[in-house]
């Protein structure tokens, strides 16, 4: 099972909606295992309309919840209801993470990560686990602000050997271009290939994978 981080130096750029779509693209051929280790702001199980009650063992693990034939998912989302909010320190996040990591039984081809923003300690624990084996994608939005924590985010994944498969730029049509042209040449510079993606209102209510195809194939 090849471990695909979706990741960002911040939060609010579309990187669930982004690891959503395209865990829905790599299903289409492959197994996908789908982890919504975003502890700050889980939503990805809205997208797959799962619930706690399909949630069974394997063992002396968890089974995941199944989207579908080609879909598993596990996160924190589903055990809490809405409106409530969930306070857990750092050693607390850091092990629940490690916990859907390693205790539940996967069997995807690729599992998808959906990871806290910034390069915060979650992050970096997430990463020591992975550490030499994963992918990622760093999602980002062509402004530069979200410029400086990426780069920030791009060191720290080099550091723990991740190989970065692609910069996603967001809503790449909602900014004023000539900014958005400069900072796309600013992460051309980091050697990895840079897929922009228009903004689509359709993707508020829906998936569609299709707009992530060139993501897709760069993952896989």
């Amino acid at each position: 099972m090849i471990p695909i981080l979706i990741t960002s130096g911040k939060g609010g750029v579309g990187k669930s909606t982004i690891a959503v779509n395209l865990a829905v693209a790599l299903a289409k051929h492959s197994r996908v295992s789908f982890l919504d280790a975003d502890l700050m702001d889980p939503v990805a199980h809205l997208f797959f309309n799962v619930n706690k009650e399909k949630l069974g063992e394997y063992g002396k693990m968890l089974k995941p919840l199944q989207v579908n034939e080609n879909i598993e998912f596990m996160g924190l989302g589903p055990f809490v209801p809405r409106g409530v909010g969930v306070a857990l320190n750092y050693e607390k996040t850091a092990d629940f993470v490690v916990t859907l990591l390693k205790f539940v039984h996967w069997t995807g081809d690729y599992l998808i990560v959906d990871t806290p923003p910034g390069s915060i300690d979650v992050n970096v624990k997430l990463l020591k686990e992975l550490e030499g084996r994963a992918r990622a994608v760093l999602v980002g939005e062509p402004h530069p602000f979200a410029l400086e924590d990426n780069l920030r985010m791009f060191d720290l994944l080099r550091l723990y050997d991740v190989d970065v498969r692609a910069v996603v730029l967001n809503k790449y049509d909602m900014f004023v271009k000539e900014v958005a042209e400069r900072v796309a040449g600013e992460y051309e510079k980091l050697g990895v290939p840079v897929i922009k993606i228009l903004f689509d209102k359709e993707l508020q209510v829906r998936v569609k994978p299709e707009l992530f195809k060139d993501v897709a194939e760069v993952v896989a």
